[in-house]
């Protein structure tokens, strides 16, 4: 088995042989998950830099160890950021969290028309809060060793903003869409650079919406034959990136 991840935010100036110190939230995880002096658990600092340690202590409130390797992981050549529409009953958060399992690394909150959910104020802060916790403990399940950032909620002007913002510096936008006819699987991504993955809401983008975000520079895509809900196109489609661009061949 691979080793479990900890997430050591002050991680910087690590080499072999350093002390390591866990403290509070990741300490009680260790702890809780009877984590044995002498075992191998790997601390990253969510900027690509990964330290194997040998545990030498461990209690609820403290875990200390020693650094065996130290590596530091190159980032992707095809950065990809999930746009995640919001969507009622926790769905955009199994999205999300899907999504960075297949190796997503930033994520934008929209506040798409026909989006059921809205932030506003208060609730927009508390929000972006909850898929920060949900992108930490998808980074941790799934081993990688860069935090996926989590921007605040975009309106679809925001956003078509920020399409134009990537294609304009050499990125793909691809907007998910079932009347799409370019197949997301027949595009050959040559050139490395950031990849944005749009979806909807569960009821489907509004055609002004969509012409917008094409207008911007995105690109309708198809995902494949059926047509899939909100919160599966998203790890589906960065599925689809991480093959065609090699990264997973």
């Amino acid at each position: 088995m691979t080793n479990q991840v900890y997430y050591g935010p002050h991680l910087d100036d690590v080499a072999q042989g350093s002390r390591i110190e866990l403290t509070g939230e990741e300490a009680r995880h260790a702890h809780v998950k009877r984590t044995d002096i002498g075992e191998l658990i790997d601390v990253v600092n969510g900027r690509g830099l990964r330290a194997t340690i040998e545990v030498t202590s461990v209690t609820s409130s403290s875990l200390t160890g020693t650094a065996v390797e130290v590596v530091e992981e190159a980032p992707s050549s095809y950065p990809m950021t999930l746009v995640q529409a919001l969507a009622k009953g926790g769905r955009d958060e199994s999205a999300v969290e899907a999504a960075i399992e297949v190796g997503v690394q930033g994520i934008v909150p929209w506040q798409a028309d026909r989006s059921i959910v809205k932030w506003a104020g208060p609730k927009a802060a508390k929000g972006v809060t909850k898929w920060e916790q949900v992108a930490l403990a998808a980074m941790k399940q799934s081993r990688q060793a860069y935090l996926p950032t989590v921007s605040d909620v975009h309106t679809s002007k925001q956003l078509a903003q920020a399409i134009r913002s990537v294609v304009g510096g050499g990125g793909r936008v691809f907007i998910c869409h079932e009347e799409a006819t370019q197949r997301l699987a027949g595009i050959e991504l040559t050139e490395p650079g950031p990849v944005w993955i749009v979806v909807g809401p569960e009821g489907g983008m509004a055609p002004a919406e969509v012409d917008l975000l094409v207008e911007a520079g995105g690109e309708l895509v198809l995902l494949g034959d059926t047509v899939l809900r909100s919160g599966t196109a998203g790890s589906v489609a960065a599925t689809v990136v991480q093959v065609t661009s090699g990264a997973w061949r």
